[in-house]
């Protein structure tokens, strides 16, 4: 149903189609701009495309001479690489050393840097205090305070 109880279009088509009048016919709803067709009350066959309101139509069509099994296609998303192990261990190490400090110093990790700093030092490797302070969210501050201790670990890298 549609608004105020009203019967919609795909309403008015899966009753159609259900109550067999539907048997050697093919159903179009066009819902913004995307047509749906329907070929029995189970909905067999969806396909979407875009047509315009004037192919949104209703005509009968012969019966298949077999039933199968609509084709399916896999959706496969794209994956993004995984980071090198080295990258991925320098993070662990960065954060380990982070927790450690912030440990000392009563406050969360975050506090002294946050995950986007430590993943930037990674990429960037930063081999003096003038590279890291060009990291965003190493000011002048976290550099003094910490920067020596983090850039020790880096050059180890």
């Amino acid at each position: 149903m549609g608004c105020g109880g009203r019967p919609t279009a795909k309403s008015k088509a899966l009753a159609a189609l259900s109550a067999g009048k539907g048997s050697q016919m093919k159903v179009e709803i066009v819902v913004n701009g995307v047509a749906l067709v329907l070929e029995s009350a189970a909905d067999i066959s969806v396909a979407m495309r875009p047509v315009s309101a004037a192919a949104a139509v209703a005509a009968p069509v012969a019966a298949p001479a077999a039933v199968s099994a609509p084709a399916v296609r896999p959706v496969v998303a794209p994956v993004a690489a995984p980071a090198a192990p080295a990258a991925g261990d320098l993070f662990s190490r960065l954060s380990g050393l982070r927790r450690e400090l912030a440990a000392a110093a009563g406050v969360p990790p975050y506090v002294v840097f946050q995950d986007k700093a430590l993943k930037e030092m990674c990429e960037r490797l930063p081999q003096s205090l003038a590279d890291m302070g060009a990291i965003p969210g190493v000011g002048a501050a976290k550099l003094e305070k910490y920067g020596d201790k983090f850039l020790a670990l880096l050059r180890a890298a």
